[in-house]
């Protein structure tokens, strides 16, 4: 037996269709919430989440890149800047990065705020990083009025617990001791990052700023590094460190402890991977959007039967009292 025509779908012949009013409605009524229904679900293909993952660190690095820019209310001539590792290297690192006399300005904190308010988008974040240069080189200038330092640069470390401080000259090393009038530990930061510097990620301490109370006094940050590697839906990797931090100040009298900013910093053994993803595929989404439009269309169907049965069973009584009324 041969099949000559076949339709899975029932037909009505036009000649028993009637159009009306309220059918013309319900269509138009059904289609835009439709309509809304289809948009949001393209809507939920569309957004990513981020898949959070926690590996132990595959990369073997002797050395990091440190990137500083901070600003010390202090004469650039009064400032050492040191570092020293749990291997007990210590660097000198005066010679490795500019000290540029300034004037100290606080700036605004707004830019930074906004960043961090935003939710994270791991493609955006990849795209604006390969877009980044190095620090700021400004030039040095040798206005004696000035009295501030800006301390900028980037230098090589061991990629071991360390403890970075600036402190004034003669006091924590051998030397004359500075003038104590002239000691003032009020400070900006504009930058602390480690590994490669991507200026568009916004870390901890960026713009951030302390005011000094006493010409003794000791701001200490304490950091825990972690290695962060962010993966967009393309599978560009970006290889960088992220890190939290905690703070204490505390004042002392003459000659009790040493003035200056004190990051003490240890790495964690675990590499955070953020990877992008999206929430459903392609396939999934044309399933979704066929049993949508599918489903509503014949639940909308069922339902305007069952209201136009009921309506058109209840018509017939109400003319029959009528009549009877009469």
């Amino acid at each position: 037996m041969q099949f000559k025509e076949f339709d899975a779908f029932p037909k009505v012949e036009s000649g028993f269709v009637k159009r009306t009013g309220s059918g013309g409605i319900l269509t138009l009524v059904i289609s835009a919430i439709l309509c809304v229904l289809v948009v949001g679900e393209i809507k939920d293909y569309m957004t990513l989440r981020n898949d959070y993952r926690f590996l132990v660190d595959p990369l073997v690095n002797h050395e990091l890149q440190i990137n500083l820019d901070v600003t010390v209310a202090m004469p650039c001539e009064a400032l050492t800047i040191d570092l020293r590792d749990i291997a007990d290297v210590q660097l000198r690192l005066s010679d490795k990065v500019q000290k540029i006399p300034t004037h100290f300005t606080v700036g605004s904190m707004a830019h930074s705020e906004s960043i961090r308010k935003k939710p994270l988008n791991v493609q955006k974040l990849i795209r604006a990083a390969s877009r980044t240069a190095a620090l700021e080189q400004a030039s040095k200038q040798a206005d004696q009025n000035f009295k501030a330092c800006r301390i900028a640069g980037s230098f090589e470390a061991n990629k071991l617990s360390g403890n970075m401080h600036i402190t004034a000259v003669g006091h924590g090393y051998p030397g004359a001791h500075l003038d104590h009038n002239v000691m003032n530990m009020t400070h900006k930061i504009d930058e602390l990052s480690f590994g490669a510097l991507y200026p568009t990620i916004v870390n901890p301490l960026d713009d951030s700023f302390e005011i000094s109370k006493s010409s003794f006094e000791a701001f200490q940050y304490f950091l825990v590094v972690v290695p962060t590697i962010y993966v967009d839906r393309s599978k560009r990797e970006l290889l960088t460190n992220q890190y939290s931090v905690s703070e204490y100040r505390r004042t002392f009298g003459d000659d009790q402890g040493v003035p200056g900013l004190f990051f003490k910093y240890d790495f964690e053994p675990m590499t955070l991977m953020i990877t992008e993803e999206s929430t459903m595929s392609f396939g999934h989404l044309l399933v979704r959007l066929a049993g949508l439009v599918g489903g509503y269309y014949v639940t909308a169907g069922m339902a305007y039967k069952v209201l136009s049965a009921a309506y058109y069973s209840v018509k017939p009584e109400q003319a029959s009292l009528k009549r009877h009324n009469v």
